[in-house]
This record gives C-alpha cells, structure tokens and sequence, in this order.
C-alpha cells in the first residue's frame, strides 16, 4: 500500500514537472519570436538611422544661404564695400555687388 502511494506520488510529481517543463517551452519559444520581432524592428530602425545620418551630413554639408545673404545685407548695410562682403560670407563677388547694390540705396 505504501509503495503504491509512493507510486502514485511520484506519477503525479512526474506529470507536474512535464506540465511545467512544456508550459516553460512555450515561454521561451514565446520569448524567442518576440526577441526575433525586435532584432527585425531594430535592423528597420538602425536603417533609418543611417539614412536619418546621412540626411543631417547632407544638411550640414548644404551651403547655408539664407545666414550668407542675411550676414551680407547687414554688413552692406554697414557699409562694407562688395570685396569684404564676398571674402566674408562666402558668396560671389558678383552677388555681393548685388547685395551691396540693393542694401546701400535702402539704409541711405
């Protein structure tokens, strides 16, 4: 009677540890597809990244215009002849010449 018992026992713990040892197969496999989803969303991410990179490399490559012609205009209109405006702003001598034109006769 006892070993029956001992038997039964056993039978039950057996049945509980393949219980628990499927249900954490199934956690893992489920931690496995959700990890295998995130390494796709961070290969996507690690993309956009890069093309967000080049985007501000490009950007900061870009000629800056709208600060070159404003720095132009302030200092035509401080007076500087059209040779200090192109050296200082980067700008061409003929659009300095332009600039200063156009600014000279306005602050006059």
């Amino acid at each position: 009677m006892v070993a029956l018992a001992a038997i039964g026992l056993y039978l039950i713990e057996l049945l509980s540890f393949l219980r628990a040892t499927r249900r954490q197969s199934l956690q893992e496999r489920s931690a496995q597809a959700r990890l295998d989803a995130m390494g796709v969303e961070l290969a996507a991410l690690r993309e956009q990244v890069a093309g967000l990179s080049a985007d501000v490399e490009a950007v900061r490559r870009a000629p800056q215009s709208s600060g070159q012609y404003r720095e132009a205009v302030e200092m035509a209109e401080r007076g500087l002849d059209a040779a200090a405006v192109a050296d200082n702003c980067g700008i061409s001598r003929a659009e300095a010449d332009l600039i200063v034109a156009l600014y000279r006769s306005r602050a006059a």
